[in-house]
């Protein structure tokens, strides 16, 4: 299996389950609820580890006893954290309401905590890597990350996940190889049909492979002019769509840096995120995927 560095935000998340989302001013009872460690590049991360891969971190982690306890949960999870750096400031938080009723999530987000820097990410050691993921975040400091790969890189591929328009944060993408966009990315510049949205991008970096989600019309993905559209499978029971696109990005580096073309990469990222949908959490996601 590969060596993956996955770069961006670990979080605790607290998780609270509950029949139906609630009335503002409201009072009832949970269904239950966890705590466990979260954020796109932890949970993209979690699942790597779980596929196999040798897969490390490079986060901002709190000092103190939240952060020691957040290290803990992401090593227990499969994840070297030895390229997590500790400054002070409080841990990020999330708070998350899930709808048994729809399998939505409502998520309030706390942090309070400086991003990672070009000065804080280690070169040393980076060309041993043979896949490098990026949280499109920090669009201040997010080009000198990718610059400080791209400089010991030969030829190992560069993903970088766009779920969140941040000012910016455009400068990026003509350093990675694989750029993932979410529907809200889409719909931000002003694109509400899908197929027009990756028709444009193919024409603007026709080398690179791209993927858009949208759902539930499907996912697609373009590369040398070529797009291609994965349907979701007919009558999905949604239970949990917390970290749905997290796991979609973790199946397509999976496969693709297992050889797959971009066609059949799609497809097993879309059937992995569609597992995830139908239970609760991250684990036991992987196994053979039904085509």
């Amino acid at each position: 299996m590969a060596r993956i560095l996955v770069t961006g935000n670990a979080t605790i998340d607290h998780i609270v389950d509950l029949a139906a989302y609630p009335r503002e001013d409201s009072e009832g009872r949970a269904l239950g609820s966890d705590t466990r460690p979260g954020g796109n590049a932890a949970n993209t991360a979690a699942i790597l580890a779980q596929a196999g891969h040798q897969v490390d971190l490079a986060a901002v982690v709190a000092e103190g006893h939240a952060g020691d306890r957040l290290l803990e949960l992401l090593a227990a999870r499969g994840i070297g954290v030895e390229r997590c750096v500790r400054r002070p400031g409080r841990t990020p938080t999330s708070w998350i309401l899930r709808s048994r009723a729809t399998g939505s999530r409502t998520i309030v987000h706390d942090r309070e905590l400086p991003e990672l820097d070009a000065g804080a990410f280690r070169e040393e050691g980076l060309a041993g890597y043979d896949w490098f993921h990026f949280e499109g975040r920090n669009p201040g400091r997010l080009p000198a990350l990718l610059r400080a790969v791209r400089r010991v890189a030969v030829d190992q591929p560069v993903s970088l996940e766009l779920e969140k328009p941040r000012e910016g944060i455009e400068s990026s993408l003509r350093l990675a190889d694989v750029l993932m966009f979410s529907s809200g990315w889409a719909r931000a510049h002003g694109r509400s049909e899908p197929e027009a949205f990756i028709a444009g991008t193919a024409r603007a970096r026709p080398g690179a492979v791209q993927t858009l989600t949208w759902g539930d019309r499907g996912a697609w993905v373009a590369q040398h002019g070529r797009v291609t559209h994965c349907a979701p499978r007919a009558g999905l029971q949604v239970r949990d769509s917390l970290g749905a696109g997290d796991t979609f990005n973790a199946g397509l580096i999976h496969a693709l840096i297992s050889g797959e073309p971009p066609e059949t990469a799609l497809e097993r990222a879309v059937r992995l995120a569609e597992r995830k949908l139908q239970r609760a959490g991250l684990d036991g996601l992987f196994g053979p995927v039904a085509r």
